[in-house]
């Protein structure tokens, strides 16, 4: 799990590198984004990521990150399917605060 700050206007995409992570054999094919409030468990996908769908390139993936409230943290959840038809998760806890 990854933990990175962000202020409540900051709109920006952040990558994701999964080389030497991967299975043997296997690269990533798709992965689907959501978000959550960790206070209230309330979904954030709509105010918090500019999209459901993680660009995949190679062994990167990268999220559209968007807005957020002041103070408030969330967990963005990545779930990738791999070419071998298995699945991947990625956690991320972003945490917001206006500097």
């Amino acid at each position: 799990m990854s933990f990175f700050t962000k202020q409540p206007a900051e709109d920006y995409d952040i990558a994701l590198d999964f080389n030497g992570k991967l299975p043997a054999g296997a690269s990533l094919s798709s992965g689907t984004v959501s978000a959550i409030r960790l206070d209230t468990g309330a979904d954030q996908t709509a105010v918090v990521l500019g999209s459901t769908v993680a660009t995949i390139s190679g062994t990167q993936a990268s999220i559209h990150i968007q807005a957020g409230t002041d103070g408030i943290q969330y967990k963005i959840t990545i779930l990738f399917t791999l070419s071998t038809g298995r699945h991947l998760e990625e956690d991320l806890i972003m945490s917001v605060v206006a500097k």
